[in-house]
């Protein structure tokens, strides 16, 4: 997961050598500029129609290439800037990267306008319907503009931070980044989940406070009980020991339980909530081990038949 942090914070490859092209066209076009707009690809009516319309369109090309240059070139400064002041914690953090997603979208618009303009349409007079065109796509993109509220008000908020380990609809998992629409989470496999921030209506989040995993161990029938207790009490430290992300000591909570083949006892302790799998799994082999050492066996499912005379 690192990883992938890592690689969302730059360039990508292919970002990159778009970059460099766009660039090096760049940086030609200044160089032989009298050249390119007097000389190389000047129409005539000497030249084909086809070889005048590759001219016309050259220039062009050209131009969309510095305009894509520029743009880039300002996305990877002004994203590389607030990462900088959106850093440390995990409330700038969040507020950062619903920035950054903010300002990618008005650098594009700015760069398809500009582009636009480049080929020779009427900027203005679509900047001048802006306001109709607005109105008509508010109408069909209710669910669009709900869920860019939703996220400022997670946000603002601060209910939600880019960190923490929650769970939205039965899923848990770490909040990876809280976009302009929508929040992805990513699990401990790996598994990654987007949710659109206005169905995001009910969440838990685990992170605030350490977390108490639970177990169940079973033992026979026909343990005695408070054996089991005496047993558990003197090898505390021991378990604790064989438990490296426990925060506390383990609590035994008693009967949860008679089982068909076993009494089920409860157990606790707590933990950082990153570590609640790994100490639920340390519990039980560390709880198993001193069972075991002291001749407490784990039961195994028993039949009783009785037979008619």
């Amino acid at each position: 997961m690192a990883e992938k942090e890592k690689k969302g914070k730059g360039l990508t490859y292919a970002g990159l050598v778009l970059l460099l092209i766009f660039a090096a066209v760049t940086v030609l076009s200044f160089v032989f500029y009298n050249e390119i707009n007097n000389k190389w690809f000047v129409q005539s009516d000497e030249n084909t129609a086809l070889v005048n319309f590759i001219y016309s369109i050259i220039p062009k090309l050209i131009n969309t290439a510095q305009v894509l240059f520029v743009t880039l070139l300002v996305l990877y400064i002004v994203c590389a800037i607030l990462r900088k002041i959106f850093r440390n914690t995990p409330r700038r953090i969040t507020i950062g990267k619903l920035v950054i997603s903010i300002v990618k979208v008005v650098i594009w618009v700015a760069c398809v306008i500009a582009v636009l303009a480049v080929w020779g349409f009427n900027v203005g007079a679509l900047i001048a319907s802006a306001g109709i065109l607005t109105l008509i796509i508010g109408l069909g993109m209710q669910s669009l503009i709900a869920d860019v509220v939703a996220g400022i008000f997670l946000v603002c908020d601060g209910t939600l931070q880019v960190g923490d380990i929650v769970t939205i609809d039965g899923w848990r998992g770490t909040v990876q980044e809280i976009g302009i629409r929508n929040t992805k989470l990513i699990n401990y496999s790996g598994d990654i989940r987007v949710a659109n921030n206005s169905t995001i209506k009910v969440f838990i989040n685990q992170s605030r406070e350490d977390s108490y995993p639970t177990v169940i161990v079973g033992i026979p029938y026909e343990e005695n009980l408070q054996h089991v207790k005496e047993v558990f009490e003197a090898n505390k430290a021991k378990i604790k020991e064989l438990c490296p992300c426990l925060l506390s000591d383990i609590d035994f909570n008693g009967v949860d339980e008679l089982a068909d083949s076993s009494v089920n006892l409860h157990f606790g302790a707590k933990c950082k909530e990153g570590d609640f799998f790994a100490a639920q799994r340390q519990m039980r082999g560390a709880l198993k081990t001193v069972f075991e050492e002291n001749g407490i066996c784990v039961p195994f499912p028993q039949v009783v038949v009785h037979e008619e005379k």
